[in-house]
C-alpha cells in the first residue's frame, strides 16, 4: 500500500532588476518600483538607509530624510525572497519637479497656415508646438500666453489634425496638451429658398449650423444659424411683391460663404389637395377615382413611371376611365396622382392599387351531421356562400384563422351534400366544395403508452374504444396494420415492424372507424440493445458494506463467494451500497452485473476482499531555497512502507528513518 504527497520547490537563481526610482525632491517621500515582494534598500547621501517591501503592484515609498540638497544622488537595490540582490538603481535629487502648465484650445478655421495661441503658467518656459512630427518655436510672450505666428506652420491639409504644445522650464521639467486644428477650406452649398410669398417667413435649408444671410430687394437683411437639420427661417419684411428676387448665403463655422441661393416672390404657392384611396380589384386595367380641391388643377395618375392624363371634372373629384391603364399584373402596385394648378404648384397623393385575379381555393367543410352548425375552413376575409339541398342559403365572413360557421337548417338527412363557394375581397370565386351529411362524426378513442425495450422488433399494445374500427400503427411514415381484439384492446404482433435502430422512435397509431371518423395517439418507443458497463467495486473488506457505482438507475445484483446475492438499484449519481454478509475471507472475490430499465444486463465487475486496505499517511511541505539540488525530508506514519519521491515525472528512492520521517 502506498501514500503520497506532493509540494512544489522553487529554484530561483536570478536577481531582480535594478530598482527605478521617481523624480526626488527635497521633502516628499522617496517612491519608485521594484519586483514585487522584493526587500528594497535606500541609501542616502549621509549614510544613513530606509528599508521596505515593494507591494503587489511592485511601488514602493520611504520617507524622505529632510536634508537632500541639490544635486545629491540616492541609490536603492533590490533583494528578492530567494535572496538574490540587484545592481543599484539610482536617482539625482532635484528642488524643481514641477513642470509648466501649457494649454491650446481645439480650433477650426479656414486658414491652412493658422497662428496659434494658448497659455503657459511660466514666463521662463520655453514654447515648442509639433505638427506631424516637426517642431515649430513659439513665442513665450512672459504674460501668461504664447503665440505662434500666421504661416509658421506648413498648409494644411483640410481635415483635423492633431496639435501638440510642450512648454520646457530652465530645470528640464516639460508640460504638454494637446488639441484639434480642423482646416476646413469648402465653400457650403447654396442655400435652398422654399416658394416665397408677401406674408408667411422666409425659409428653406443650408449647411447645419452655418450663418445664412437673406438679402431682400429692399437692401435689407437677416440673419439666421440654420439648426440641425439645416433648416432656417426669418421674418418676412412685409413689402414684397409679385417677381421680385430674395437671396441668401451661408457661412460656414469655419468662416467659408457659399454662393448666393435665390427665390422668386409668388403670391400664389398654395398647392391643390388631390386624395386616391387604395384600391383593391380583380380588374387588371380599373378605372379609379378621387378628389381635387382645385376646378382648375391638370390631374396626371402616375404607375410605373408613366403618366396617364385624368379628367378634373370641376365639381371635387377625378376620373380615370376604365382601360385608360396597361393590364396590371397581379399584385400590389404604387400609384402617385398630381395636381398641378395654374401657377405651378402641385400636390401629390400616393396610394396602392392591388390587382387580384386569383379565385380562392374551395371552402374546406368539416364533417356535417343533422344538428350541429356547419363549419370549415376557407380564405381568410373571404365571403363564404353555403348551399344547402332545400336550395336556402348561409352567408358569412370567414375569420383572420379562415374558420367559419353557420346555422344547421335543421333539416338535414343522411347522405346528403351541402356546398360551398368562398369570394374574395377583389371579388373573385372559387369552385365549390362540398361535404355530405353523416349522422357519425365522433372518431374512436385509441391510446399508445410510451415503450421502452431491448427488443428491436417490439409488439405493441394499447386501447381502442370502438370495437369496428380499423387500427393501423405508423413508424417513419409506414404503415403496419394492428390487430383490434374487440376487447377494448389492439395488438401489434411482435416482429411485424422492421428492426428499429437504438434510439426514440414517435410511434403514430390511428384508428379509423366505418364513417370515416379518425383518431389518432402518439407515443415514444425507445430502442436500448446496449448493456451497461460493468459496476465497478470500491476496496471490499470484512465488515464494511460493499460499495460501487453503476449506471444511474440501474438495478445492481452482488453475488459473494458463498453463493447469496443481494440487489440494490443505483442512485441518481451511480452510487450503491449492499451490506456486508460478515463472513467474507482475504482473498475471496465477489462480483456485480447492472441490468438497465430495457432489461440489457452488463458483464460482472469483481473485487477481491482485503483485511487492509488502509495507505500509509506521507507528507511532504512546500520548500522556498537558493539552493538548486536542495536535500528533502517529510513524514511516513508507517516504519515499513516505500518512500519514492517524483520530480518532472522522475522518480527518486527516499530512506524512510524508521521513527516517522523520511
Amino acid at each position: 500500500n502506498a501514500g503520497t504527497d506532493t509540494a512544489v520547490v522553487t529554484i530561483d537563481t536570478t536577481a531582480p532588476n535594478a530598482p527605478v526610482l521617481d523624480p526626488i525632491n527635497a521633502t516628499d517621500p522617496v517612491t519608485g518600483t521594484a519586483e514585487a515582494g522584493s526587500t528594497v534598500t535606500v541609501s542616502f547621501p549621509d549614510g544613513t538607509t530606509a528599508t521596505v517591501v515593494a507591494g503587489p503592484d511592485g511601488t514602493w515609498s520611504v520617507p524622505n530624510p529632510g536634508d537632500l540638497t541639490d544635486g545629491q544622488t540616492v541609490t536603492a537595490t533590490a533583494t528578492d525572497p530567494a535572496g538574490n540582490t540587484s545592481l543599484p538603481g539610482s536617482g539625482v535629487v532635484s528642488a524643481d519637479i514641477t513642470a509648466p502648465v501649457v494649454a491650446l484650445d481645439d480650433v477650426l478655421t479656414n486658414d491652412s497656415t493658422p497662428a496659434l495661441t494658448g497659455t503657459v503658467n511660466d514666463p521662463t518656459a520655453t514654447v515648442v508646438v509639433t505638427v506631424d512630427g516637426v517642431n515649430y518655436p513659439a513665442t513665450n510672450n512672459g504674460d501668461g500666453t504664447w503665440t505662434l505666428a500666421d504661416n509658421s506652420l506648413p498648409a494644411l491639409t483640410d481635415g483635423p489634425h492633431t496639435i501638440t504644445v510642450t512648454a520646457t522650464d530652465p530645470a528640464g521639467n516639460a508640460g504638454t496638451d494637446t488639441a484639434v486644428v480642423t482646416i476646413d477650406t469648402t465653400a457650403p452649398n447654396a442655400p435652398v429658398l422654399d416658394p416665397i410669398n408677401a406674408t408667411d417667413p422666409v425659409t428653406g435649408t443650408a449647411e447645419a449650423g452655418s450663418t445664412v444671410t437673406v438679402s431682400f430687394p429692399d437692401g435689407t437683411t437677416a440673419t439666421v444659424v440654420a439648426g440641425p437639420d439645416g433648416t432656417w427661417s426669418v421674418p418676412n419684411p412685409g413689402d414684397l411683391t409679385d417677381g421680385q428676387t430674395v437671396t441668401a448665403t451661408a457661412t460656414d463655422p469655419a468662416g467659408n460663404t457659399s454662393l448666393p441661393g435665390s427665390g422668386v416672390v409668388s403670391a400664389d404657392i398654395t398647392a391643390p389637395v388631390v386624395a386616391l384611396d387604395d384600391v383593391l380589384t380583380n380588374d387588371s386595367t380599373p378605372a379609379l377615382t378621387g378628389t381635387v380641391n382645385d376646378p382648375t388643377a391638370t390631374v396626371v395618375v402616375t404607375v410605373d413611371g408613366v403618366n396617364y392624363p385624368a379628367t378634373n371634372n370641376g365639381d371635387g373629384t377625378w376620373t380615370l376611365a376604365d382601360n385608360s391603364l396597361p393590364a396590371l399584373t397581379d399584385g400590389p402596385h404604387t400609384i402617385t396622382v398630381t395636381a398641378t394648378d395654374p401657377a405651378g404648384n402641385a400636390g401629390t397623393d400616393t396610394a396602392v392599387v392591388t390587382i387580384d385575379t386569383t379565385a380562392p381555393n374551395a371552402p374546406v367543410l368539416d364533417p356535417i351531421n343533422a344538428t350541429d352548425p356547419v363549419t370549415g375552413t376557407a380564405e381568410a376575409g373571404s365571403t363564404v356562400t353555403v348551399s344547402f339541398p332545400d336550395g336556402t342559403t348561409a352567408t358569412v365572413v370567414a375569420g383572420p384563422d379562415g374558420t367559419w360557421s353557420v346555422p344547421n337548417p335543421g333539416d338535414l338527412t343522411d347522405g346528403q351534400t351541402v356546398t360551398a363557394t368562398a369570394t374574395d375581397p377583389a371579388g373573385n370565386t372559387s369552385l365549390p366544395g362540398s361535404g355530405v351529411v353523416s349522422a357519425d362524426i365522433t372518431a374512436p378513442v385509441v391510446a399508445l403508452d410510451d415503450v421502452l425495450t431491448n427488443d428491436s422488433t417490439p409488439a405493441l399494445t394499447g386501447t381502442v374504444n370502438d370495437p369496428t374500427a380499423t387500427v393501423v400503427v405508423t413508424v417513419d411514415g409506414v404503415n403496419y396494420p394492428a390487430t383490434n381484439n374487440g376487447d377494448g384492446t389492439w395488438t401489434l404482433a411482435d416482429n411485424s415492424l422492421p428492426a428499429l435502430t437504438d434510439g426514440p422512435h414517435t410511434i403514430t397509431v390511428t384508428a379509423t372507424d366505418p364513417a370515416g371518423n379518425a383518431g389518432t395517439d402518439t407515443a415514444v418507443v425507445t430502442i436500448d440493445t446496449t448493456a451497461p458497463n460493468a459496476p465497478l467495486l470500491d476496496p471490499i473488506n470484512a465488515t464494511d458494506p460493499v460499495t460501487g457505482t453503476a449506471e444511474a438507475g440501474s438495478t445492481v445484483t452482488v453475488s459473494f463467494p458463498d453463493g447469496t446475492t443481494a440487489t440494490v438499484v443505483a442512485g441518481p449519481d451511480g452510487t450503491w451500497s449492499v451490506p456486508n454478509p460478515g463472513d467474507l475471507t482475504d482473498g475471496q472475490t465477489v462480483t456485480a452485473t447492472a441490468t438497465d430499465p430495457a432489461g440489457n444486463t452488463s458483464l460482472p465487475g469483481s473485487g477481491t476482499v482485503s483485511a487492509d486496505i488502509t495507505a500509509p499517511v506521507v507528507a511532504l511541505d512546500d520548500v522556498l531555497t537558493n539552493d538548486s539540488t536542495p536535500a528533502l525530508t517529510g513524514t511516513v506514519n508507517d516504519p515499513t512502507a516505500t518512500v519514492v519521491v517524483t520530480v518532472d515525472g522522475v522518480n527518486y528512492p527516499a530512506t524512510n528513518n524508521g521513527d516517522g520521517t523520511w
